[in-house]
């Protein structure tokens, strides 16, 4: 059996089975029916967050402008970087750790410490060949003595999250890339970690349902069904009027 591989596009491929959507991808579309339009309403929100934050503290104008412009991408990196370090933890690897990292990664730590959390898989791809999609998971865990998914964020809870959740659950194989790929245990539970740098974690448990399950599966047959509409049609070439 082939490994499973991801394009830049986050599409996944085993053998001859794909190109399939990842989980995120997927669940954008969940975000966007709700009118969240997803990553612009993110970035747009947490640009006025900053704006109105460094206005207050400095009363700089251009400051606050300069940083709001700048938070996008300072947050998208910081919460890659975090993942990064995280995996690496998790790995026993030595760590790539920044001043801003390295408080999210010492929560963490702490927080696995703690609460005897064993970490039995770390940035995984998955595959659904039978429905048709991929994803990556952040950490299989025993915690508690059941068998779970946890999706790390260092931003706030959101309901496309569960199903995320739900889609890495419903996996039939997982493999690190470009090794042979084992059969996805079943899983008893997911959560979502939120870490804070300043605080404890906070572990937000989600209990799988058929209904949640349905909902994805449907969000899968709905991305197929759009992407083969698509591939009907070809773009129609506009000519230079002279």
């Amino acid at each position: 059996m082939t490994a499973i591989t991801r394009s830049r596009w986050h599409q996944y491929v085993m053998g001859e089975h794909g190109p399939f959507p990842g989980c995120t991808a997927l669940c954008g579309m969940q975000d966007a029916t709700q009118g969240s339009d997803g990553l612009i309403t993110w970035g747009v929100n947490g640009a006025l967050d900053t704006y109105e934050r460094v206005l207050r503290e400095s009363k700089d104008w251009e400051q606050a402008r300069a940083d709001a412009a700048k938070w996008p991408a300072r947050a998208r990196d910081l919460g890659t970087d975090v993942h990064t370090a995280v995996d690496q933890f998790n790995r026993g690897l030595p760590l790539e750790i920044t001043g801003e990292t390295a408080p999210y990664v010492a929560q963490y730590a702490a927080w696995l410490r703690n609460n005897n959390v064993e970490v039995l898989g770390s940035e995984k791809y998955v595959i659904n060949t039978a429905i048709g999609f991929g994803g990556t998971y952040d950490s299989l865990l025993r915690i508690d003595g059941e068998l779970a998914l946890c999706d790390v964020k260092t931003g706030k809870e959101k309901i496309s999250q569960r199903l995320q959740l739900t889609g890495l659950s419903m996996a039939e194989w997982h493999g690190e890339p470009g090794e042979e790929p084992e059969p996805m245990p079943k899983v008893d539970v997911a959560y979502i970690l939120l870490l804070r740098p300043d605080s404890a974690p906070e572990l937000i448990r989600h209990e799988i349902t058929d209904a949640d399950r349905e909902h994805f599966k449907y969000l899968v047959d709905t991305y197929h069904r759009v992407r083969g509409w698509a591939a009907q049609f070809t773009p129609t070439a506009l000519k230079e009027v002279a």
